[in-house]
């Protein structure tokens, strides 16, 4: 957005320059000025010549700000080109394709975006740059436009851009953490059955390489002050399990704690029941809590049970840490209690997992403007690129949900049907 006007910004990193055209700038306020003429040669060998320089031109994309000097150019299909010149501003970029968003670090700020992958009906218009060479008389930039036709399912329409008004609102709710979460009534603690004494192990070996994994956590850990060097009887050994990319995961192996703990018995909602509340619903908005259970404080008279030690040290959590058998009740206990009035109006909510349904979309505006509102309130944050905005179909607990009704996620019964059809007994019985 510029000022409160919504826009459309291409990012490409082919293009020298950023540009800004001119319909944007004519209802604000920023200052033009003459520059140094550019050539800009288009696909056809039309030049075009930009003598104008918009300086300080103020822009939001999806709640972050920013602010770059840009060349005032008069270019078809976007109003924004954000360039090679404004992407070195903002420093290394991780990029997903397939998650769909793009991380970068600006300041103390970490910036994620969402890419939005939408067609329009009438045409998809991408603009593509590239330099020839910069002359000491006046730069040239080429620019190619390519026109393709199409029509998008309506099926399949993504109403997420009229909801843009609103995220842009509650920004807030999708940045980083930059504190700990504040104490609340519903904070985690670790009732012990009486008579327990303090839960003491020695750390489990782990090769020289994996010690330096640990060490690089257990900074990362302390930056975030979600864990602080601890003198507690308590000691918990830590375990590391290796994720789908290649990284380790560390976990604290709480199982002799856990099996000395009051169990809560706090009822977790069970999934078909909430699935039964979707009938009339057309549009859905899923959000995912970015990093759930470290939003959730520790009891100060509960975190020395927490701690856990490496080879280097002891250390225990200030927030509510993974592996605790507690956890997902209290969890749910505080998800309840912040959305108790909207709670199967409007929302569902299955731990981190965050349902917001609809009939129309006027309504499912007000209503996730309401619900980001309740994550402001009680500094609940959630990761940008996981959520999903204005959908008429979207994956939520394993079923696929839209107006026509509910299904099950075809990628967690993949294993069955393609399972080959029993030709003997063995076979059979194998199935």
């Amino acid at each position: 957005m510029v000022g409160q006007k919504r826009i459309c910004a291409l990012i490409d990193s082919g293009s020298t320059h950023s540009f800004v055209n001119p319909d944007v700038l004519h209802s604000q306020p920023f200052k033009v000025s003459k520059n140094t003429p550019m050539a800009v040669m288009v696909a056809n060998g039309n030049k075009m010549i930009t003598e104008l320089e918009c300086k300080g031109l103020t822009f939001s994309i999806q709640g972050y700000e920013f602010q770059k000097d840009m060349r005032v150019l008069d270019v078809r299909g976007y109003d924004l080109i954000l360039g090679l010149d404004w992407l070195t501003e903002m420093g290394p970029m991780l990029i997903d394709w397939g998650k769909g968003y793009i991380k970068f670090q600006q300041g103390s700020r970490e910036i994620e975006l969402q890419v939005k992958d939408e067609v329009a009906q009438v045409q998809l218009c991408q603009e593509i740059f590239s330099v020839e060479e910069e002359k000491a008389a006046g730069h040239e930039v080429f620019i190619a436009h390519l026109f393709l036709v199409g029509q998008q399912s309506s099926s399949q329409h993504n109403i997420s851009t009229h909801l843009d008004e609103v995220l842009s609102k509650f920004a807030a709710v999708f940045q980083e953490p930059s504190s700990l979460p504040p104490l609340r009534d519903v904070d985690h603690t670790i009732p012990l059955i009486p008579g327990t004494q303090p839960i003491s192990q020695r750390p489990y070996r782990y090769s020289y390489f994996q010690n330096l994994e640990i060490e690089k956590m257990i900074e990362e850990l302390m930056k975030a002050d979600l864990i602080q060097p601890s003198s507690s009887p308590f000691a918990s050994p830590i375990l590391l399990v290796k994720k789908k990319d290649g990284n380790w995961r560390m976990c604290v192996d709480y199982r002799k704690l856990n099996a000395c703990t009051i169990k809560d018995k706090y009822p977790i909602p069970i999934i078909e029941d909430l699935l039964d509340e979707l009938h009339g619903a057309k549009i859905f908005s899923k959000i995912d809590l970015r990093a759930g259970y470290h939003q959730i404080r520790m009891k100060p008279e509960d975190i020395c049970k927490t701690t856990f030690r490496t080879h280097e040290g002891h250390y225990e959590f200030t927030v509510m840490p993974f592996g605790l058998s507690n956890a997902p009740a209290t969890f749910q206990k505080l998800m309840n209690h912040v959305f108790k009035p909207y709670l199967r109006k409007f929302v569902l909510v299955f731990f981190d997992d965050i349902l917001i349904y609809s009939p129309d979309e006027e309504t499912h505006k007000i209503h996730l403007a309401k619900t980001l509102e309740v994550l402001q309130q009680h500094k609940l944050f959630a990761k940008r690129s996981k959520c999903e905005f204005g959908m008429l179909q979207l994956e939520y607990l394993g079923h696929i949900i839209s107006q026509q009704g509910i299904a099950t996620d075809p990628s967690k019964i993949e294993a069955m049907t393609n399972w080959p059809r029993p030709k003997s007994v063995k076979e059979l019985r194998g199935f």
